[in-house]
């Protein structure tokens, strides 16, 4: 026969045993699920795998990220009370545009303990940055008096369309039309469908990567479109409203690059760690797989990145707008002072030569 037979086969005095209790010993879980996930780039590791792999960095790691979250929330709060002494008005928007820093860290140091959390956590930190995009355009308007006071200072000037990221052909055709209400409505409603769009292409991303890992990567090559197009739609109009806001002796825009690196932060530099390890040949670190290593090394990098701009933000929100416009008519005082008095010397040389 064939086929074995495990009823007609003769045990010859052996005994057979099933492999779980046989005595033989097999390789430990530990070690099998950190060979596989080394291997897999797939497979984010659960806690304990992870904490394994991360010894004996791993608490190192952990206390250094968190304290430099503690002092970004000290330095929200410190920022946060002395920008509301100059925008009493504007509470909500200012505390929402500040609150960027310490979220985004504290998700960041949440992915470094729990790896399993970075879709999940990118998500809320690229929604945040989107919320505050649309605040910070508040902000702006209520820096000029409010959409009255700014149509009534501009004394029909236009607006300017033709401003990064539309400043090329064929947006060199878009037409400059005057600050009025009605323009500045629809730059409003620009820069609002920015949360709203991106949250739901969010929703989207998670579920399918919560379907399948190969779908969520084949689905991206066509939702990606979708988010720059709103993400650089959005910028638009905020430049929009800064390019106004300049034209009526404002300066904001020192403040909108802090708020503008963190959204480069959260799109472009989590997508290059995204794909940097199918592009370059890395290999396995900490009986990690070089994605989450990775992953790691770029989230600490984004808690002191968010240190950094919240130090950036207590320098440029602790002063009022009003005082660089005053620094600035200071300088163009001095200037023309300077050239009055070199003008009047010089006359004064040509008379006494004749």
């Amino acid at each position: 026969m064939s086929n074995m037979d495990l009823m007609s086969e003769p045990s010859n005095g052996r005994v057979l045993t099933a492999r779980h209790i046989s005595g033989k010993s097999l390789p430990e879980e530990n070690s099998i699920n950190a060979t596989f996930i080394c291997n897999s780039h797939d497979i984010q590791p659960d806690f304990f795998t992870y904490l394994a792999g991360l010894q004996p960095y791993a608490w190192v790691i952990w206390s250094c990220g968190g304290m430099a979250v503690l002092a970004i929330c000290v330095m929200y709060v410190v920022t946060l009370r002395a920008a509301l002494r100059i925008w009493r008005d504007s509470a909500l928007s200012v505390a929402i545009v500040l609150s960027v820093y310490p979220l985004v860290a504290a998700l960041a140091l949440l992915v470094t303990i729990l790896p399993r959390t970075r879709i999940l956590c990118e998500a809320i930190s690229q929604e945040i940055v989107m919320v505050a995009l649309y605040h910070f355009f508040n902000l702006v308007i209520a820096e000029c008096g409010g959409v009255n006071q700014l149509i009534a200072r501009s004394a029909g000037a236009q607006l300017e369309t033709r401003t990064l990221p539309c400043c090329c052909w064929p947006c060199c055709i878009l037409p400059r039309p005057q600050v009025h209400k009605k323009s500045l409505t629809w730059m409003r409603y620009l820069v609002l469908q920015v949360p709203i769009i991106q949250g739901i292409l969010f929703f989207i991303v998670l579920v399918l990567r919560a379907e399948a890992m190969e779908l969520y990567s084949r689905s991206m090559v066509y939702i990606q479109p979708f988010v720059a197009a709103s993400i650089l739609s959005g910028v638009w109009g905020i430049i929009m409203s800064l390019k106004a806001a300049e034209s009526v002796g404002l300066s904001p825009r020192a403040r909108f690059l802090v708020l503008q690196l963190v959204l480069i932060i959260v799109k472009l530099q989590f997508g290059i760690a995204k794909s940097l390890p199918g592009m370059v040949s890395m290999p396995c670190i900490m009986a990690m797989n070089p994605s989450v290593f990775v992953n790691l090394v770029q989230n600490i990098v984004t808690i002191f990145e968010m240190l950094l701009l919240s130090l950036c933000a207590w320098r440029l929100y602790k002063i009022p707008p009003t005082k660089n416009v005053e620094k600035m008519n200071r300088i163009v005082v001095a200037v023309l002072d300077d050239s009055v008095s070199s003008t009047e010397k010089e006359i004064a040389d040509k008379s006494e030569e004749r």
